[in-house]
C-alpha cells in the first residue's frame, strides 16, 4: 500500500503579528533628529516585512537615515542598521550595522544563536544568556514591557533588566521608567512615559540615553534622546508588505 506523504503547509509571508507586541507589520514611523535645536537628519524606524529566511520565519526591523541637513550631521543618507528577528519573540537571529559619520565606530555585523545566548561577530564571541536583544530589537521589544514606573522614585525597585548585545560584549541594560509627562512633539501636546536606559557601559551612559513611549495602546517611541542630539517622531503610517 502506498501510503500519500501529507503535503508541507506552505509559507505564507507576512502573517500578521501577535497583538501583544503593540506595533503591526508594515508601520513606519519618522523622526526629524536635531541638536541644540538645529535639524540634523531624519530617519525612519520600520517592521518592514515578515518572510523566510533560509527555514526560519523572519521579521525584518530597519532604522535608516532618509534625509540629512546641514554642515556635520550625524550618519550619513541611507546609513541603516538591520536586524532579523523572531517574530513572536523579537529575538534577533543578526544584526547589521552599516553606519558612517559619527556613527562609524558602532558599524557591526553579529550573529546570534538564541539557543545559547551566543554572540559572533568577526572573529569574535561575546556570551550571554538565552533571549538576548540588540539595540534595534529591544527598542520594540520594550514596548511590550511592563513599564509600571516605582512608588518611590528613590528607590527604583521596578527597573526592567534586559540583556543586549552592545558594541562587543551582553550586557545588562536596565530600564527605569517614569511616571507620564507632557511633552511637544511636532507642534502637539502629547502623553509619554520616559524610560532612562542605562547601559553599564560609562561612555554611552554618560550620555544620557532616553526614550518617551506614547501611553496609548500602540506605547509608540515618541521622542529618542542621547548625548546632544532628540529625535522626535513626525509621522507614522502602515505601509503593507
Amino acid at each position: 500500500v502506498v501510503r500519500p506523504t501529507p503535503s508541507p503547509t506552505p509559507y505564507i509571508p507576512n502573517q500578521p503579528l501577535l497583538a501583544e507586541l503593540k506595533f503591526k507589520l508594515g508601520e513606519e514611523l519618522n523622526y526629524q533628529v536635531t541638536q541644540g535645536g538645529r535639524k540634523v537628519g531624519v530617519f525612519q524606524l520600520s517592521a518592514k516585512e515578515r518572510k523566510l529566511i533560509g527555514v526560519q520565519d523572519t521579521l525584518v526591523l530597519e532604522a535608516k537615515a532618509t534625509g540629512v541637513d546641514g554642515g556635520n550631521p550625524p550618519f550619513s543618507l541611507g546609513d541603516s542598521m538591520v536586524a532579523n528577528v523572531n517574530p513572536d519573540t523579537l529575538g534577533p537571529s543578526s544584526f547589521t550595522a552599516r553606519l558612517s559619520n559619527a556613527l562609524a565606530p558602532y558599524l557591526q555585523n553579529a550573529v546570534f544563536d538564541q539557543r545559547t545566548g551566543t554572540v559572533t561577530f568577526g572573529a569574535n564571541r561575546a556570551e550571554g544568556p538565552v533571549g538576548v536583544h540588540c539595540l534595534l530589537s529591544l527598542v520594540y521589544a520594550m514596548r511590550s514591557f511592563n513599564l509600571t514606573p516605582s512608588r518611590n522614585a528613590a528607590d527604583p525597585v521596578n527597573d526592567t533588566r534586559v540583556a543586549v548585545f552592545w558594541r562587543d560584549k551582553v550586557r545588562i541594560f536596565s530600564l527605569r521608567p517614569a511616571r507620564p509627562e507632557t511633552i511637544t512633539v511636532a507642534d502637539k501636546k502629547l502623553e509619554a512615559q520616559p524610560i532612562t536606559i542605562v547601559t553599564g557601559d560609562p561612555e554611552t551612559d554618560k550620555l544620557g540615553f532616553k526614550i518617551w513611549l506614547s501611553t496609548g495602546m500602540s506605547r509608540t517611541p515618541l521622542r529618542l534622546a542621547i548625548g546632544g542630539f532628540q529625535a522626535d517622531l513626525v509621522s507614522e503610517t502602515i505601509v503593507q508588505p
